[in-house]
């Protein structure tokens, strides 16, 4: 709408100068959303990963070359688990169910076999997932030689109010990605000019010593003392110093509400509602935890039961 976007949402209509494109997987449908042309082309790669119970005792990470010349890794899990990854294929269905595919879980079972005395099947697997990487589509043959680098693309001043679209990227870049868009809307929008303060800031309960996890765990056990030595490293892992927030006022276990099972407890789950947007159960044991390799089907049930009495 000239010098403005209109946003219609389920939340209401909201009205903005400027729009940052940082749809991932889904940029170029965005981008047609809003009458763009787009030259760039996304090449959709899917990335799959399973999880076995661990296969050596040790904290260190695994990484292999397999035959066909992709690099493969076998990394420590969630203290009991180890994390085998990954793959690289083109991904042509939808985005709305993205998982690791019966030929994908059996490459990855094959692979960890080549290098470990125990075989694995994937009968062993555990747990699977896998995610799709938005990848710039510079014509390569092959899906993993495709470029892990970003571009941004921002609309000619003529078109009225900018749309700036993120193409590519990965999460091991996303503080430059983001300090460059915010740089390159600062452009049209000068208000968003400002000194670069990313590089030293630390992340949400990430305000302590690198070296600092056993002092903090120690700290919060002393905070409240119902809380086990793992129960401690789950939180501070977790939530760093933001433990505190989780568990809140309680002075015992029973002031922490019902038990999910694995130290889960109704505070810990109130604050990822609160807090960080989870509205399901899956959210809470998989996308905010990995709790959902421990919990049992009863527990997991029961926890699905506690959070949809919550929506209600």
């Amino acid at each position: 709408e000239g010098e403005h976007w209109r946003l219609t949402t389920s939340q209401g209509e909201f009205r903005a100068d400027a729009v940052i494109n940082a749809a991932g997987p889904s940029v170029l449908t965005v981008d047609h959303l809003s009458q763009g042309t787009s030259a760039r082309n996304i090449r959709l790669v899917r990335g799959s990963h399973i999880v076995v119970h661990k296969l050596f005792d040790h904290e260190y990470p695994y990484f292999f070359q397999l035959p066909d010349g992709r690099i493969f890794f076998a990394i420590p899990y969630e203290q009991d688990f180890t994390l085998i990854g990954t793959t690289d294929a083109d991904h042509t269905a939808g985005l709305d169910k993205i998982e690791a595919s019966a030929e994908e879980i059996a490459y990855l079972c094959e692979g960890a076999s080549r290098f470990f005395a125990q075989a694995i099947t994937p009968a062993d697997v555990i747990w699977s997932y896998a995610g799709v990487r938005p990848l710039v589509d510079d014509g390569s043959g092959r899906p993993e030689a495709a470029t892990r680098g970003y571009r941004l693309e921002m609309t000619p001043p003529e078109d009225g109010a900018p749309l700036l679209s993120v193409f590519g990227g990965k999460i091991t870049t996303y503080r430059h990605l983001a300090q460059e868009a915010v740089d390159r809307m600062a452009e049209a929008l000068p208000v968003l000019e400002a000194p670069h303060w990313t590089a030293t800031s630390p992340l949400p309960g990430g305000d302590f010593a690198i070296d600092g996890v056993p002092a903090q765990e120690a700290a919060l056990i002393a905070a409240y003392p119902f809380v086990g030595p793992q129960w401690a490293q789950r939180l501070i892992r977790s939530y760093g110093t933001r433990a505190h927030a989780v568990l809140g006022e309680a002075k015992s276990l029973a002031d922490c509400g019902q038990a999910f099972g694995h130290d889960l407890t109704e505070v810990e789950v109130r604050y990822l509602v609160t807090q960080e947007w989870a509205q399901t159960a899956d959210d809470v044991l998989w996308r905010r935890s990995k709790l959902g390799l421990r919990l049992s089907a009863d527990e997991a049930a029961a926890l699905d039961a506690f959070m949809a009495r919550m929506r209600n």
